[in-house]
């Protein structure tokens, strides 16, 4: 089970909930201090891991977290792509390096690291990729034109994907949540979590994901769209009553 982002937010949730099923993840991420205590905190609970200090931007370095982290490895039974990136900035005022590492950090990285684990993923019959997008990938909004585009891009990329798997029986599921209270904030670079009043926190987020591989191996869910009901999706203003 390889997951990436899983230092800290979405990621690492979904790392200790898939350790507590069991699962023996493989955690990659940017911040070796904040991966090095998920992967004490998966040990804890006599699961073996597997970790990497890995910028998914940077098509060598994906390529040597694979060949050390991933080695010896008969399969994988899962992917998650989580890890992403991205400032809200104007069109008129977005510079060629932010979008970029946005579009690099998103897509690019998407693609370095499905490249790296398919011939793992088709050797398990049954195996799951899981790719986070957002709301801003079917409602771009402005300010947000690198982050949406490259998530929208990834969206495409997984559906090729699992159109060029199917016949080998991996599953491949976009999940799509609004607001999410964690430290990625686009608007909000300093932002941490606790925040964000209303919104979906981490763990909401993995335990759906987590559910999707509680399922059985035939069934394939495409797309989940989620959000909290004290917040929206997209640009529609339908919280609930409180």
């Amino acid at each position: 089970m390889l997951i990436t982002g899983a230092s800290r937010g979405i990621g690492r949730a979904i790392a200790l909930a898939l350790a507590a099923d069991g699962y023996r993840p493989v955690l990659w991420a940017r911040s070796g201090d904040d991966l090095a205590e998920v992967a004490a905190e998966v040990r804890a609970h006599g699961t073996p891991v597997r970790s990497a200090v890995v910028d998914i931007a940077d098509p060598a370095a994906v390529a040597f977290a694979a060949r050390t982290s991933l080695a010896g490895l008969d399969g994988l039974a899962g992917l998650v792509l989580n890890a992403g990136q991205g400032v809200w900035t104007a069109l008129s005022e977005l510079g060629t390096d932010e979008w970029d590492r946005t579009v690099r950090t998103n897509l690019d990285g998407g693609f370095q690291v499905l490249s790296a684990a398919l011939p793992l993923l088709t050797a398990v019959p049954g195996a799951l990729v899981v790719g986070m997008l957002s709301d801003s990938a079917r409602y771009p909004f402005p300010q947000r034109a690198a982050y949406a585009a490259a998530k929208s891009g990834l969206g495409a990329l997984l559906e090729v994907t699992r159109r060029e798997v199917r016949e080998q029986r991996v599953r491949v599921c976009q999940v799509v949540p609004s607001r999410v209270d964690t430290y990625f904030r686009g608007a909000h670079a300093d932002a941490a979590p606790g925040s964000r009043e209303g919104a979906l926190s981490a763990e909401d987020v993995a335990a759906v994901v987590s559910g999707l591989f509680r399922l059985p191996p035939h069934v394939e869910i495409r797309e989940i769209q989620m959000s909290s009901l004290s917040s929206t999706f997209g640009p529609f203003p339908e919280r609930a009553q409180p």
